[in-house]
């Protein structure tokens, strides 16, 4: 059911951590770019759309952690896509994520939700999992309650077992969110 006075303040808490964090992060940006372009030249970003709320189309932007940009889980580039070294490195510490931060101050994106999934894999799952679409009734997260309660999450690739496992946690996070369920989860 509809959070008004939450969604109200979580979207008001998104902008007051997000845009400090995004300013921040400016400060890896161009150390990102210098280490990528010392390795294999090629860009500092990568965009993709993913199903956002409302199942509206959400670009997101990501430093690119490997060799080109992956659009499509059924793509023969998936198998021939490769992490580079520094996107290893950015992905272990997780700075290939802070440009997202800027997805949240615009409003496409909240710092805690369901993790936003690329079309073709929703509408492969929207196909075979039950009330999958369900998950696009609130905003998409940078962080949400499976990527911390799911050990290996469903990752470039169709799985349907382990996206419905994840699911349910969607499920679990959408039916209970509240500021104490998002702070448990940052804090995590």
């Amino acid at each position: 059911r509809p959070k008004p006075i939450y969604d109200g303040l979580k979207r008001l808490m998104d902008i007051l951590v997000a845009g400090p964090l995004g300013l921040f992060s400016l400060i890896f940006y161009p150390f990102v770019y210098l280490a990528l372009k010392i390795e294999d030249g090629g860009p500092l970003f990568i965009s993709q759309e993913r199903v956002g709320k409302n199942n509206n189309l959400v670009k997101t932007y990501k430093f690119r952690s490997m060799t080109s940009n992956v659009v499509d889980l059924n793509s023969e580039s998936n198998r021939t896509n490769k992490v580079t070294k520094v996107g290893n490195f950015l992905r272990k510490t997780r700075i290939d994520e802070l440009p997202q931060l800027w997805a949240i101050v615009k409003g496409d994106m909240s710092l805690i939700g369901p993790r936003p999934e690329l079309p073709s894999g929703v509408g492969y799952y929207s196909q075979e999992i039950q009330y999958y679409n369900i998950r696009h009734i609130i905003k998409p997260g940078l962080s949400g309650w499976a990527q911390i309660k799911q050990d290996a999450e469903p990752h470039h690739g169709l799985d349907i077992e382990g996206t419905r496992l994840k699911f349910s946690y969607d499920l679990f996070y959408i039916r209970n969110r509240s500021f104490w369920l998002d702070l448990s989860i940052a804090l995590k």
